[in-house]
């Protein structure tokens, strides 16, 4: 057995590789969904409402929160 094998004590823990990608994923589809929504609306010449931004900035806040999390900051 090398000395490799094993990571010294004083080292920190290796993140996890999907570190943020289930905030991604959701923001994603929350971003997608309301933009999807906002062409149907807008396709049969209806009013959008102002609730349509609700789902777009929590989808937003999370694929942010999500990005910047798996940057490291």
């Amino acid at each position: 057995m090398s000395w490799t094998d094993e990571r010294p004590a004083w080292l920190p823990p290796i993140p996890s590789p999907h570190r943020g990608q289930a905030r991604i994923v959701l923001g994603m589809i929350l971003v997608c969904s309301t933009m999807l929504t906002s062409l149907v609306v807008a396709a049969f010449g209806a009013l959008l409402s102002m609730y349509i931004l609700w789902p777009l900035a929590g989808g937003l806040l999370l694929l942010t929160s999500g990005l910047l999390s798996r940057r490291g900051v």
